[in-house]
């Protein structure tokens, strides 16, 4: 409605023309409008509008046309505007007249109001421009203040400006008195400069020739060091030279393992053959045997001309030192079948409690005080050549690995008895081969008694005795047996006993052949494994010895080369997870021992020590020439929790490869089947459960543990 208003104002003149056309058209030619005389009333309207709308000039022109319209029509049709009925036509044109007027006064009202709503604006308008003038005329009273207030402070900026022009002059005054001083002082420093930089000078010459000085002396001084630590370390070992540097080496008590070595045969092979000969021959020898020795973390103490004396568990305290040092030995005589040498090789260990520390005033040695030096040595001139003779205690710790049997009881100290020592050495093989002969136990027992060792005499007697009950010369050789132990505890003879019992060490065992570990369902199904390993157990051994884990690498190959097998993977993915977890804990290396063996719980800073090694495992496998990347994936992965460990750089889930998934499994069963050196073995039934509880701790893939169970039920 508002778009057809305007449209109507804006072409309100075209509208009037054609409005005015229409009516008149339509007054003129209608057949119901019969009194066209009343209807010229009605020309009133248009010419009201068009006065207000569009001025005198044009409603009084719009008028005029309206008139000859009219006129016209009138002229050419008369008779339409004469009434046919003079009664009728009175009452139409009242009726038309009265309408128009009406109307008439409509459109004047509200021209009118719309008139004064105009001029009540323009009222309002009037009183806000006087408003606005009030306001103007306020600005302008301050503006006069502010002119006023303006030429004040042009005059008192006039006043500041002709004392700054004073201040100027003052200024300059003294600018030029301190230019001239400055000036002066000027050419002071240049000739101080000069002065200066001829001293600094002489003095960069000076510094230049001083520091060529020191430059040489710290050359001299480190070309010194470098001899010393070459020729400490030559004749000391670095662990010793590295605790003494510190400060940190002790004269102690401990429990260590000594072994002696020693050649069949060289005396007579020196003296047979040139010194030069002899000396390189025995150096070849030295050569192949240190390696054996440091591999397994022994201290050599001294070379005493073909023998060599040497401590494990000292100066650094291994825990398992006894299967470090038995280790050592089997791989030295090794290395001695392996290679050409004139002459054979005899080793004895015993060990048990030594006085260790330096010896000696100016020229010092790391060495080892005590009996156990004496009985290893003992050992050692009783050991078969090309064997391994060692003590009872040592034994003990190394059954569980080693296998090994009982020689005889061998004197501690040099005995005068020689015959007697001959028969006990051919009574013993005797025994060995008839171990049912109540009469060689009895023999024996009476030297041993002869030779006032009651206790080894009774031990004898009493198997005599369990072999013939009856023997009455046992009995009463028993019986004075006894009566010479209470003797001696009367006269209150104590010591030693005079004789140890000696073990000959056969070889290294299988863990494959343990029934507690492995059923022989699963030995005769996988025995083939082991074949397949392409990496010398001696790359895994001197680390294994060092947490008392032998076997533990071989285990866990073949564990997870059978779980493998299980999830149907192809050749070469089996072999690269036998390989990886063959090789999963070579890094071991670089945790410190004392972490190895802790039986209580670890501190976060030593399980992150301790968890780093699965890294260095990675690291030392690409180190020593292997680049199977998909064996040292597996390796690198190979400690993380299926759930996550929290740690940024590790995966979790189905990220970590299949083939880490499988040795984190197979490595968790075999420790838990295994011995160790702070807990005894756990039953296979009992390790699968505590397993299957990891799984609830997200540590393994549950998938991988099924898998174990039913390969292992």
């Amino acid at each position: 409605m508002d778009r057809l208003k305007a449209y109507f104002l804006q072409y309100f003149e075209q509208t009037f023309i054609l409005l005015t056309l229409v009516v008149t058209a339509l007054i003129n030619y209608h057949p119901l409008i019969t009194d066209k005389l009343a209807f010229l009333n009605f020309y009133f309207l248009p010419i009201i509008l068009s006065g207000y709308y569009l001025g005198r000039r044009k409603a009084v022109l719009g008028a005029f046309f309206a008139v000859l319209m009219i006129s016209a029509y009138v002229y050419y049709e008369p008779e339409a505007f004469i009434p046919a009925s003079p009664e009728g036509a009175l009452y139409s044109h009242i009726v038309a007249w009265g309408s128009f007027l009406i109307l008439a006064g409509a459109v004047v009202g509200g021209l009118h109001e719309k008139l004064g709503l105009e001029v009540e604006n323009t009222r309002s308008l009037n009183q806000q421009l006087q408003g606005e003038q009030a306001e103007l005329s306020r600005v302008n009273v301050a503006l006069r203040s502010n002119s006023d207030n303006l030429e004040l402070l042009n005059r008192e900026l006039q006043h500041h400006q002709e004392e700054l022009n004073r201040a100027n002059t003052t200024l300059k005054d003294y600018s030029d008195n301190l230019e001239s001083k400055v000036k002066g002082r000027t050419e002071e420093l240049k000739q101080a400069a000069a002065s200066l930089k001829d001293h600094a000078e002489n003095l960069e010459l000076k510094v230049k020739e001083r520091t060529e000085e020191l430059e040489k002396s710290k050359q001299s001084i480190e070309s010194l060091k470098s001899k010393v630590e070459e020729t400490l370390f030559s004749t000391m070992d670095p662990a010793v030279s590295k605790l003494i540097i510190e400060g940190r080496l002790r004269n102690e008590k401990r429990n260590v393992s000594i072994l002696f070595s020693d050649l069949v045969g060289f005396t007579t092979y020196s003296e047979q053959n040139p010194p030069e000969i002899v000396i390189r021959d025995l150096n070849r020898y030295i050569a192949d045997m240190e390696p054996v020795l440091l591999a397994y973390r022994g201290h050599i103490d001294r070379y005493m001309g073909d023998g060599i004396m040497c401590e494990f568990g000292a100066p650094l305290d291994y825990e398992t030192y006894r299967i470090l040092s038995v280790l050592a030995a089997i791989k030295m005589q090794e290395k001695m079948a392996k290679v050409s040498y004139p002459w054979e090789m005899r080793i004895g260990i015993c060990s048990g409690s030594t006085i260790t520390g330096l010896v000696g005033n100016k020229r010092q040695s790391y060495t080892a005080i005590g009996d156990v030096v004496n009985i290893s040595s003992r050992l050692q001139n009783a050991c078969t050549p090309g064997k391994v003779l060692i003590d009872r205690y040592t034994y003990e710790t190394i059954n569980l690995f080693v296998d090994a049997r009982k020689k005889r009881d061998l004197p501690v100290k040099d005995v005068v008895e020689g015959e007697k020592e001959r028969l006990l050495e051919e009574l013993h093989t005797k025994v060995a081969a008839e171990p049912d002969n109540a009469l060689n136990f009895f023999t024996i027992g009476q030297i041993h008694l002869e030779l006032n060792e009651p206790v080894e005499a009774m031990q004898y007697f009493e198997k005599a005795l369990h072999l013939d009950s009856s023997d009455t010369r046992a009995k009463l050789a028993y019986a004075e047996a006894g009566l010479k132990i209470r003797e001696n505890e009367t006269i209150n003879i104590r010591g030693r006993r005079q004789r140890i019992e000696a073990y000959e060490v056969v070889g290294i065992k299988d863990p494959f052949d343990d029934r507690k570990k492995v059923s022989l369902k699963f030995a005769q199904e996988y025995r083939y494994v082991q074949n397949l390993l392409q990496i010398p157990a001696d790359v895994t051994l001197p680390v294994e010895a060092l947490d008392g884990s032998l076997g533990h690498s071989k285990m866990v190959a073949i564990f997870a080369y059978a779980l493998a097998s299980y999830f149907g993977l192809t050749d070469k993915e089996k072999l690269d997870i036998l390989h990886a977890g063959f090789m999963a804990d070579i890094g071991k290396e670089i945790v410190p021992h004392h972490l190895l063996n802790r039986m209580g719980s670890l501190s976060p800073w030593e399980l992150d020590m301790v968890r780093m090694h699965p890294v260095e495992s990675a690291r030392m496998v690409r180190k020593m020439g292997y680049d199977n990347e998909g064996m040292i994936k597996i390796i690198h992965h190979s400690h993380e929790s299926f759930g996550g460990s929290g740690y940024p750089d590790h995966l979790k889930g189905e990220d970590i490869p299949i083939g880490a998934r499988i040795v984190a499994v197979a490595d968790a069963y075999d420790a838990l089947i295994s011995w160790r050196p702070y807990r005894d073995p756990w039953e296979r039934n009992v390790a699968m459960d505590e397993i299957g509880r990891g799984v609830g701790k997200g540590l393994y893939d549950p998938k991988v543990v099924d898998a174990l169970i039913k390969i292992m039920s």
